[in-house]
């Protein structure tokens, strides 16, 4: 399973954001985090569960965690902002690309 979040940092407050960020590297541990090359300011967090219910803990865990909250105040569109989604990995058939 892949539990992966995705938000928009606007130009104005992204360096605060960033700061923030490095002060907090527990924030991040076990995470991919990742800022997208053509759009500054748009980020995606990539976390890996072994389960369906690790997933929903893990998502639930972002959403509420306290220190989490407080990123809010960078996230354009504040909590609604916050784009979370959990995928269930699929092997494609043999032979295909």
């Amino acid at each position: 399973m892949i539990l992966f979040c995705e938000y928009v940092i606007p130009e104005e407050t992204r360096e605060r954001f960033l700061e923030w960020a490095d002060a907090r590297p527990e924030l991040w541990r076990d995470a991919e985090f990742a800022e997208n090359t053509a759009q500054p300011g748009v980020f995606v967090e990539i976390r890996r569960a072994e389960t369906e219910v690790e997933a929903a803990i893990m998502e639930q865990e972002r959403r509420d965690g306290r220190s989490w909250r407080e990123m809010e105040q960078w996230v354009k569109g504040g909590r609604s902002g916050l784009r979370i989604w959990t995928f269930r990995q699929r092997l494609l058939p043999k032979g295909s690309v």
